[in-house]
């Protein structure tokens, strides 16, 4: 019996003791816990504001170096434009390359295709003041390539093309840009785009004065401009090399407008020629010959005229002579008209007798007076 009320006494205590303790705490209800956080989301915000200071750190002095800068380049943009000016080639290219080495971090793309355009217009000048421009030349040269793989790396494409620049070999110098621009095409961007402009630019002029390839310098021009604004020189061989295929599309169809373009283009471009051979001016005085004799046809003269003159004074043509000075006599008639005779006078009638009777004028018939009302007449 003792036992069993020990037992239970026992198990009673431990209940009661239980009960006294209550349940477990979780551990966000710890204060300890709550601790533990707060001095994490200290130590976050501490990192998180040195990330955020050391960012806006950076900021500011990229914004400073920036704008310490930005007086600094448009210093050598202006002093290089001004070189140009003057005739100071080489400086303003080594004013350039500095901006683009130094400074091309720190450029805007305004300023970068300011200094662009002002690099290509710069080598241009140069490889122009170091050879003429290329005249009409009445044997085509044809170049002839013989391709070869080129391993070399873009450093050394880079300086290969440059040297077939100063030397003038413009297709050369355009195949080794373009094999450096599938090789790397951000090597040295800007410079690459002079280049490239450059080398186009000649070559076109080229094609058109010296070969008479057409279609194929306007097409080199046209590339060319995609890099930088086509210079005067440039733009006006353009215009009129178009001038005169159009005013060759006319050949045998329409010759006025045949004389219409050749004779805006001869006055510039004498000896500008396509795949014929024949150049602007003879273009010029073949039309007119055939445009006069169609106006002559027409009966205008004076007009055909003008333009036999104008023919006749490129160069004399035996075949076409006959047809001029026929054309001069007929306008000559026309502005200077033969006067009508006077109608002949009256003559005297002779007789047998040999005396002469004047012509007796005819005597006028009188004409009758009408009736009055009662019948009689005045």
């Amino acid at each position: 019996m003792v036992n069993n009320e020990t037992k239970e006494s026992t198990i009673k205590n431990d209940r009661a003791e239980k009960k006294s303790k209550g349940p477990k705490k979780k551990f966000f209800e710890r204060r300890s816990a709550w601790f533990l956080i707060a001095i994490i989301l200290v130590v976050l915000l501490l990192a998180a504001g040195g990330v955020t200071g050391a960012a806006r750190g950076i900021n500011d002095r990229i914004n400073m170096a920036e704008t310490q800068a930005a007086p600094k380049i448009q210093a050598q943009i202006e002093s290089a434009r001004q070189d140009l000016e003057e005739g100071r080639f080489e400086v303003a290219l080594s004013r350039l390359d500095w901006i683009l080495e130094e400074m091309s971090q720190h450029l805007s793309e305004e300023e970068l295709a300011e200094v662009g355009e002002l690099y290509s217009q710069a080598l241009l000048l140069q490889t122009s003041y170091q050879t003429p421009t290329p005249q009409p030349s009445p044997t085509p040269t044809e170049p002839v390539y013989t391709p070869t793989p080129d391993l070399r790396g873009a450093e050394d494409l880079f300086n290969a093309a440059r040297g077939h620049i100063a030397s003038q070999e413009w297709d050369e110098a355009v195949r080794t840009l373009e094999i450096l621009r599938e090789l790397n095409i951000e090597y040295r961007t800007v410079h690459v785009d002079g280049l490239l402009y450059v080398a186009l630019r000649n070559r076109g002029i080229r094609k058109i004065l010296a070969e008479g390839s057409l279609e194929p310098g306007i097409y080199d021009l046209t590339l060319a401009e995609r890099f930088a604004p086509l210079d005067t020189t440039a733009e006006g061989l353009r215009t009129w090399t178009r001038l005169y295929q159009t005013g060759a599309s006319y050949w045998e169809v329409d010759w006025a407008q045949v004389v219409f373009y050749f004779e805006q283009v001869y006055p510039h471009l004498p000896n500008l020629r396509d795949g014929t051979n024949m150049t602007a001016t003879e273009r010029y005085r073949i039309g007119a010959i055939e445009y006069g004799s169609q106006l002559a046809a027409a009966g205008e003269f004076c007009e055909a005229q003008e333009y036999f003159r104008k023919a006749m004074a490129i160069s004399d043509d035996p075949v076409a002579q006959p047809t001029a000075q026929w054309v001069a006599e007929e306008c000559w008639n026309i502005q200077n008209p033969t006067p009508e005779p006077p109608p002949p006078s009256p003559q005297p009638t002779e007789v047998e007798n040999g005396d002469q009777v004047p012509t007796q004028e005819p005597t006028p018939t009188p004409t009758p007076i009408p009736d009055d009302e009662n019948g009689n007449g005045e």
